[in-house]
């Protein structure tokens, strides 16, 4: 009875079916108006055998499938989807044409700035997914949108029956979620269930760079696109010097003069596209985030847009709230936020991202990574290291030979600690590289906390 399940459910009723919620947790614990749920049957507190007198089970995202009662609907042989499937079986047949973007790190920004892109250009579109709002939050069964942007998890790929988008993106594959998946293989075959449904028809974008992402659709039949920072890997995407250059030549084919087709689907004329932008002009830093730019243009130029329609998207596009996000500056230090960083390859992203001394806090709620790969990258940017929460210890025992290293009891202290060991010009860093429910409800209340923190140490 979080996010997702309920706008399944209300979109259930709309369509005339029946929805019967359950959830773990007492209702005492839930955000939800006592009006709403007058219109549904519900229980809470446990799941009961009632769940498997269902037609369909509609699974939450955070719901492991192995529970007993999944167990038992899998072997009654009643369908369990994500709200992600039910949403498809909605639209499949519409208009609308998917783009999916999933990897560990870099979902959020890559399918906002594709969505930032698509309606600065005039594009009919929504974002939904395992961002922001549930995909059959919006009237999809309208058939209103153009385009239906998803950023999409392993943990909703994991209930998909015919799920296929139109487009599909994978930005990376590192270790993630190893307190839910057994061991990295595990979680990598839940990540390459995108292309389990997508032909010949479909097209699948993917990072040359990225060691398993440049071999990871083999074996699927869905038409391959790669993106690369090195012109030596994709000469239509480089780096030269301090340009982002995007190159790609008309590919009209067979279709009409102001169409082009991916597959079978019409999605708008593919002109040649020529784009340079500066760094300097980026609006968002770091390499990893030129590697998501390159994916958003290229998704978009498939889909029929120009190269001023781009390159307009792009250089409007003005970041994410917790993805590196600058804070203030007090006597010269300058504070981010990367509170999204949950992950160790997303710190070590952020830890390639500046050019002056880091001062860098870390810690919350344990989720099984080995954080040993950090080691160098810490030695080399890192001037101090601030740890809190669930992971202290572990953090501590893993570099606290290799930096100076502090521990202290929750993100105040830890804030605090920061500015008084910083120097000017340093950068004081939240990239706790771990989930935040050891002590916050979630990511975004951890970033927003520490922003608060900040702003008060400001004034």
């Amino acid at each position: 009875m979080a996010r997702s399940g309920l706008a399944a459910a209300v979109k259930l009723k709309q369509l005339g079916a029946i929805p019967f919620l359950s959830e773990i947790k007492p209702i005492n614990e839930l955000n939800i108006d006592a009006p709403f749920l007058k219109n549904y049957e519900f229980e809470s507190g446990e799941h009961t055998e009632k769940i498997l007198d269902s037609d369909l089970i509609i699974v939450s995202p955070g719901v492991p499938i192995n529970i007993p009662t999944l167990e038992k609907a899998f072997d009654k042989g009643i369908p369990v989807w994500s709200e992600l499937e039910l949403g498809y079986q909605i639209v499949k047949n519409f208009k609308s044409k998917i783009i999916a973007v999933t990897g560990s790190n870099g979902k959020s920004t890559t399918a906002t700035l594709i969505y930032n892109i698509l309606k600065k250009a005039g594009k009919t579109a929504i974002l939904a997914g395992n961002i922001g709002q549930a995909f059959t939050s919006f009237p999809i069964e309208k058939d209103l949108y153009d385009f239906i942007v998803l950023e999409v998890s392993s943990f909703q790929l994991d209930t998909i029956f015919e799920f296929k988008p139109d487009i599909s993106i994978v930005l990376n594959i590192t270790p993630d979620h190893l307190n839910r998946y057994n061991n990295f293989d595990n979680y990598i075959k839940s990540k390459s269930r995108i292309f389990i449904n997508q032909t010949e028809n479909e097209l699948s974008i993917l990072n040359y760079d990225d060691s398993i992402c440049r071999n990871f659709a083999n074996g699927f039949e869905v038409k391959k696109e790669f993106f690369s920072v090195n012109k030596l890997i994709n000469p239509n995407i480089f780096v030269n010097e301090d340009q982002l250059i995007f190159h790609f030549p008309a590919r009209l084919g067979s279709a009409k003069p102001r169409q082009a087709r991916l597959g079978s689907r019409c999605i708008g004329r593919q002109e040649h596209l020529h784009i340079k932008i500066s760094f300097q002009d980026l609006p968002i830093i770091g390499l990893h985030n030129v590697s998501n730019i390159s994916a958003s243009a290229i998704a978009c130029y498939h889909c029929g847009l120009n190269s001023n329609e781009i390159s307009d998207g792009i250089l409007s596009f003005s970041g994410l709230e917790h993805r590196l996000e600058p804070v203030a500056s007090i006597k010269g230090i300058n504070f981010i936020n990367d509170s999204k960083a949950t992950n160790s390859a997303s710190v070590k992203t952020a830890l390639q991202s500046f050019d002056a001394p880091i001062n860098l806090i870390m810690g919350g709620s344990n989720k099984n990574e080995n954080f040993s790969n950090l080691k160098p990258f810490i030695k080399e940017n890192v001037r101090n290291l601030i740890l809190f929460g669930e992971t202290k210890d572990i953090l501590y025992n893993t570099f606290s030979n290799v930096v100076k290293t502090y521990i202290v009891e929750d993100l105040k202290k830890a804030t605090e600690k920061a500015l008084t060991v910083a120097d000017k010009g340093d950068y004081v860093l939240l990239s706790p590289g771990c989930a935040s429910y050891d002590m916050f409800k979630n990511f975004e209340a951890r970033g927003r906390k520490f922003k608060e923190i900040v702003l008060a140490l400001q004034k």
